[in-house]
Parts: structure tokens; C-alpha cells; sequence
């Protein structure tokens, strides 16, 4: 039997008065993020000035204004709707042209968190009456919350022509409070709010900065809270001066998917820069302005303000804080807040970029990943910055989701792929000042030795002419003198030029590092291909004898090939890692036979091992402790190469054990040996014993030891050159502490 419709047609929504209550409780963490939204209201309505104050002995709360005030069909329109979309539409306020800062229209109900009831008066002139009038509203939120339906929910008003003389503004009196008179006097109170609505000036906002395009210029906009006219803290003079004195400048700015890194040093003339392009999904892009206090010696000296002073400034104000429509957003830079990682990456010794950026644009090198010359050791701190990023988010309602979008208890942004973006790019300029810090001071350790260099030649020079003009001096003494500091002049210029060289050619050498990478990966696919090829090599030769002895030799090719590939793959998989373990020494100078000893053998050099099966290396990167292995491993096989035709055969010995204190490893060869006045000299980048056009592993490049005393340095241990036992003409002695 089919039904019997009874009725149909369609139904509303209904709310209870209690809604309110849960806007305005539930849209805000705290009593001071609730007076914000108020401040922000006043900002929005055009005004010049909040002031916050204490009415009624202490019993209420006054939030007045000089903006352009609520008409009547403002105030019924706008104010008492629920959720409008006015912001949304009109982006811009009416007088000064300010970016509203407002989007929900609900922001106003923040004032329910704050006390039970509120009055508003409001001036303001209506076009529409063509006279200025006086609008007086009054809140019951108690009463309000026990309205079964939200339609019920009335509020009284009334509606006044005002007079000709009446000061435009509104005035907001908030009553019965559920914040204590004595909390919004305490400093940390003012403070809070201060930092919230009036961000550190002094700052750069770039494009974001207050807009200019009204009729009438914008006078600014000052709050003042319960207890105090102004904030020491906002001394915009005071800002200036120090922030002007910072050691670096680090300035952001994304735009249309173009991001721009800029950072300019106190002591140097030149910014360095970084341009790249990435696919945007901040609609408004953003600016930041960061300065650096790395606590160095002297950076406020001289300056207007006492360096204590100045420290302590530093300290209040650090953190990189995000400011969206000129106010801050909680928590970003706060105290206990750490939105970019720095401080998490400084706590855990970190050694590896953790943006995008700098991963794809200047990746550390494996060389100097584990190593004093880190970048990432001088990864700036929060209390070490004073900064902040300028943005523009999106109104909710707005129908874009690729946005910076504001959480809806106003504490910071929606997580979503524009904030990943953000956090990665801001964090990628924070990794790019550390890279740049890091040039920086070896510039001027260049610089400073430079000038030792100028000084000491210029101390010869008046050496020499002190002993050309003496009486005392006998005439061959002079000229033995004068020719002594002449050539020490001379092996200076020398030393200098060598240092030069050294430093270029090292600076090509570590570019390597990063196309290694490359390198391999392209050459795995290519011998991919090759392994493929092989099966049908192998066929064809069987009919054409004449290719056979061809094919064998590619096979035996492509055999140790394989093993230098796979050994190599590794090796840049465990830098990049950073793999740190215990393991046992003898597997790994095994591996190391295993893969490069063909070539050894091939020429009747015996390689040996004398280590236990079971001692265990101290924990360390297994890529570190490998690559000191085959850098000793090569340098003694140059070392027999050089010999010529021995008449003996050659040996290589790799032997190591644990004493209380140290891992001892020791690589043993019969080469040509070091002359004992060259043994500190082998250390040195590109000082080589071991050049000849004959080496069938080429000339040497003098970077093998040194790199080799690179990693062990960077493990606290040391490297040396000992008395060989007999039969044998060098020992090389590695020594790695076990704790």
C-alpha cells in the first residue's frame, strides 16, 4: 500500500540564544586575544586612536575610539548580523584605505569572553540623514543565553540626532567582567596585547605597509592600554637604533611565485642575493624582514644605545613574528614558540638543511657535512633574531583554499599547503643567512690575514731601511741582513700565492661533491642499460669471433664497474644520512678490498688485513670511517706506483685494535716513502709526493690527506705519520676516541 504524503515545503535552521555565548568563546584562546578583536574593530573603522580603560572604580572595562562610528544601518546591517560578508566584499576601509583586518563577522562577539554585559555608543554621520547621530545599544549576554530561539534574542536600542559639535567615534563599555581589574594592569597583560596590535616598528612590511592611496593621509593608529599611556617597548626610536645596528639583514620576498633572498652584513658594502621561482600557493605572496644578533664581540660598540641595554632589547623582542593586516598572529615568535625548528634543530646538533630551497640551491657538501665548517652550526636561534613576515591572508568565505586562511580561535593559520609553503620558505632565508654567515667569516678571516700580510711586509720593509741606514752596522753585515729580509719577503709572497691557488681549486673540488651525486645516478642508468645490452653481446660474438675478445673485455669491465657504482651509491646514500652506528672494522676495510682491489691485484700488489673479526669501531658515520679507509687505501697505491719496476713485490697492510682510550687504525705500504721534512707538508690541500704523468691513477691532487685529516678532526681524533715496521716504508696511524 504506497504512503500518504502528509505535508511538504521546506525548513530553516534554528539556534538558541546560547549561540552567542559559544561565538564568543569558543573564536578566542584568550582575554587578551579577545581585546584585540575589539582593538581591530577600531582599526577597521578608520580611527587614529583605541584607548583601553578601567571605568566604574575598576568594574568595567572602556574601549574608545575615534574612528568614523555605526550608523543605525551599520550597526543593524552589519554588526548585529551574524557571519556577514561585508568584509569579505569590501576590503578596504572607508576613509584612510586601510586592508581591513576583519573577515568572519564574528569577531565582535570575542567581547562576550570578556564580561556578561555591554553597552555601545556610537557617533557617526549618516549620509542617508544627512546629520550626525547618536546610537546607543545595550548587551545582556546573561539574559541573551537563555533565549530559546535566536530570533527572540532582541537587543534595545536607542537612536538620537547628535549634536553638530558631537566628536565622532565609538565607545564600547563592557560590565560585570570576567577578567580581574588587576590582570589587565599587569605588564604582562599590556604586553601581550601591545606586541598583538602594535608590532615591533622599526621593521620593513615592503608592499605591505599602510596604504597611501586615500584622499587623506593615514595618521597611524595608537592603543594605549589600563596603567599606562605607552609601552617601552614600542619606542619606535629606540627600535631603530638598534635594530640598525644588527650584525646582518636578512629580507624575504615571494610574489607571483618569484622568491628573492637578500642578506646584508654591518661590515661589508654588498648584499648577497638569491633568486628562484616557485609554484605559489600564497595567493598574496609575503615580505619578512629579519635581522640577526648572533652576540658577536663589538656589535654595539660605538653605538647610541649601552650594549647592555640594547641586549636586553634584543632579548624581549626576539622571535620572527608573522603580522597579517598589520596585527600580529599568535603564536608565531612567542616565547615558547618555535614554528620554523630552529631551536630544535640547534638542541639536536642538526647537520642537514630542512627547506626545500636550500636542499635543491646549495646543498651541503659530504665533505664538510660532519665537520666544523657546517653552515648549519651557525643556524641562527630565535633569541638570536628580531623579525617578522608580512602577509595578507584570506578572508574566510572567500571561496580560495589555496591560501593562508586564519584558524578560527585566532591562534595562527589553517595547515594546509599554502603553510607549508610559507613555514618551508621563510625557513629556507633562515638557512641562507647561516650559509652566508658562514661565507662571511671566512671572508674576513681572509681579510684579516691580509692585512697580517700587508703589516708584516711593511715591517720588512722598515727592517730593511733601519739597517741600511745604521752607522753601527758593518757594511757586509748590512748586506747579509738586507738579503735575508728581502727573501723572507719573497717565501711570504710565495706562501700567499700558494694560498690562493689552494683555496680556488679547493672551492672546484668541493662543487664535485655536489655532481657526484648527479653523476652516479645518470651512470647507474646508463650501466643499467649496458647490463641489458650484454646477453645480446655475448650471442653475437659467438658468430663473429673476431668481437669476442672485445666482448670478454667489456664483461670484465662492467664487472668491476658494477662494484665501484654500487660502492659509490653507498657511500653518498650513508653521507647524506648521516648514518651513525657501531659496526665492525674489518667488514668495512673488507668492503673496501673487495670493491677497488682488482686493480692492486692486476699489478701483483698484495693487500692484507690483520684485524679482528669482532673489534668494533667507535660510533660514528660509517660513510666518514670509509672514506678515511679509501683515501689511505689510494694514497699507498700511489705510493707503490711510484716506485717504477720494483724488484720485490708490493704490499699493503690495513691493521687495527682498541686500546682504554682509542679505535687504532693503520694502513702499511712499501712506496717510495715521505722524506721526514715533507711529513707536515703531506697534510696541506694539493701538495702531493706522488705526481707522475705515468700513475695510472692519474697525477694525484693533494686532496686525499688532507681530506682524510678533515674527517678525523671532525671525530676529536688524530692522524699521523709513525716509524713503519720492518719490510715496510710508511705507516699511516688513525686514532678515534672511543667515547
Amino acid at each position: 500500500m504506497a504512503e500518504k504524503q502528509l505535508e511538504s515545503g521546506s525548513i530553516a535552521f534554528q539556534t538558541e540564544g546560547r549561540l552567542l555565548q559559544e561565538l564568543g568563546e569558543r573564536l578566542v584562546a584568550s582575554p587578551q586575544i579577545a581585546l584585540v578583536e575589539l582593538v581591530k574593530n577600531s582599526y577597521d573603522a578608520d580611527a587614529a586612536m583605541c584607548a583601553v580603560t578601567l571605568g566604574d572604580r575598576g568594574r568595567s572595562l572602556v574601549v574608545d575610539d575615534d574612528g568614523v562610528g555605526m550608523t543605525y544601518e551599520q550597526f543593524s546591517t552589519r554588526w548585529m548580523r551574524i557571519a556577514t560578508g561585508g568584509k569579505v566584499k569590501d576590503r578596504t576601509s572607508p576613509k584612510f584605505k586601510r586592508r581591513l583586518t576583519g573577515q568572519k563577522g564574528i569577531g565582535r562577539f570575542a567581547v562576550r569572553f570578556l564580561g556578561n554585559s555591554l553597552e555601545l555608543d556610537s557617533v557617526a554621520y549618516d549620509a542617508g540623514r544627512k546629520c550626525k547621530t547618536h546610537l546607543i545599544a545595550s548587551f545582556d549576554w546573561i539574559k541573551l543565553d537563555k533565549e530559546a530561539n535566536l530570533d527572540d534574542a532582541a537587543i534595545p536600542y536607542k537612536l538620537f540626532r547628535a549634536n553638530d559639535d558631537a566628536e565622532i567615534g565609538t565607545t564600547l563599555t563592557i560590565s560585570g567582567l570576567r577578567v580581574g581589574a588587576q590582570e589587565t594592569q599587569s605588564r604582562g597583560f599590556r604586553t601581550a596585547v601591545l606586541k598583538i596590535v602594535s608590532p615591533l616598528r622599526g621593521l620593513d612590511g615592503g608592499r605591505f605597509r599602510t596604504n597611501e592611496s586615500s584622499d587623506e593621509k593615514d595618521p597611524g593608529f595608537q592603543v594605549t592600554l589600563p596603567g599606562t599611556d605607552s609601552d617601552p617597548s614600542d619606542n619606535l626610536n629606540l627600535a631603530t637604533q638598534i635594530l640598525d645596528r644588527a650584525w646582518a639583514k636578512l629580507t624575504i620576498d615571494f610574489t607571483d611565485g618569484a622568491l628573492a633572498y637578500t642578506v646584508r652584513f654591518h661590515d661589508e658594502d654588498k648584499p648577497v642575493r638569491l633568486r628562484t621561482r616557485r609554484e605559489s600557493f600564497i595567493r598574496n605572496g609575503f615580505v619578512a624582514d629579519i635581522r640577526y644578533f648572533p652576540r658577536r664581540a663589538g656589535q654595539f660598540r660605538g653605538g647610541e644605545v649601552e650594549g647592555q641595554k640594547a641586549w636586553t632589547w634584543v632579548r624581549e623582542n626576539s622571535g620572527i613574528a608573522v603580522i597579517d593586516h598589520g596585527f600580529r598572529i599568535p603564536p608565531y615568535g612567542q616565547d615558547d614558540d618555535d614554528w620554523l625548528s630552529v631551536d630544535a634543530d640547534n638542541a639536536h646538533n642538526a647537520r642537514t638543511w630542512r627547506s626545500s630551497v636550500s636542499e635543491k640551491l646549495f646543498p651541503i657538501p659530504a665533505d664538510i657535512a660532519s665537520s666544523g665548517e657546517n653552515p648549519m652550526l651557525l643556524l641562527p636561534t630565535n633569541w638570536q633574531v628580531v623579525g617578522a613576515v608580512f602577509v595578507e591572508s584570506t578572508p574566510v568565505g572567500s571561496r580560495i583554499e589555496n591560501d593562508l586562511i586564519t584558524a578560527m580561535d585566532r591562534q595562527g593559520f589553517l595547515h594546509n599547503y599554502a603553510f607549508e609553503q610559507f613555514t618551508d620558505l621563510v625557513r629556507g632565508g633562515i638557512e641562507f643567512l647561516a650559509k652566508e654567515d658562514r661565507a662571511s667569516q671566512q671572508r674576513a678571516a681572509e681579510r684579516e690575514a691580509r692585512e697580517a700580510s700587508k703589516q708584516t711586509r711593511a715591517e720588512f720593509r722598515e727592517a730593511i731601511k733601519f739597517i741600511e741606514q745604521s752607522p753601527t752596522i758593518a757594511r757586509a753585515d748590512k748586506t747579509r741582513l738586507v738579503k735575508e729580509y728581502a727573501g723572507l719577503t719573497t717565501k711570504l709572497q710565495e706562501v700567499e700565492d700558494y694560498d690562493r691557488v689552494a683555496r680556488q681549486r679547493l672551492q672546484a673540488m668541493s662543487a664535485l661533491g655536489i655532481v657526484s651525486g648527479f653523476m652516479t645516478h645518470e651512470a647507474s642508468r646508463i650501466f643499467a642499460s649496458l647490463g641489458d645490452v650484454l646477453p645480446e653481446l655475448r650471442r653475437i660474438s659467438r658468430n663473429h669471433p673476431a668481437i669476442r675478445r672485445d666482448v670478454e673485455n667489456i664483461e670484465k669491465a662492467y664487472k668491476s664497474l658494477e662494484g665501484h657504482l654500487e660502492y659509490t651509491r653507498t657511500f653518498i646514500d650513508a653521507t647524506q644520512r648521516g648514518q651513525v652506528a657501531v659496526f665492525k672494522a674489518a667488514g668495512q676495510v673488507e668492503l673496501v678490498i673487495d670493491r677497488f682491489g682488482d686493480f692492486a691485484r692486476s699489478r701483483n700488489i698484495v693487500i692484507e688485513s690483520d684485524i679482528a673479526r669482532d673489534l668494533s669501531a667507535p660510533k660514528m658515520p660509517v660513510a666518514v670511517y670509509s672514506g678515511i679507509l679509501l683515501n689511505l687505501y689510494t694514497n699507498a697505491l700511489k705510493a707503490i706506483l711510484a716506485v717504477g719496476s720494483p724488484k720485490v713485490q708490493q704490499r699493503i697492510l690495513f691493521r687495527a685494535h682498541n686500546d682504554a682510550r682509542s679505535h687504532i687504525i693503520e694502513v702499511l705500504d712499501t712506496g717510495i716513502g715521505i722524506p721526514p721534512n715533507l711529513r707536515k707538508r703531506v697534510w696541506d690541500p694539493l701538495f702531493t709526493t706522488t705526481s707522475s704523468a705515468d700513475n695510472p691513477l692519474g697525477t694525484g691532487m693533494g686532496l686525499g690527506l688532507s681530506l682524510v685529516k678533515s674527517l678525523v678532526d671532525s671525530l676529536k681524533g688524530k692522524v699521523s705519520i709513525v716509524t713503519p715496521p720492518p719490510g715496510f716504508s710508511t705507516c699511516f696511524r688513525v686514532q678515534i676516541p672511543l667515547r
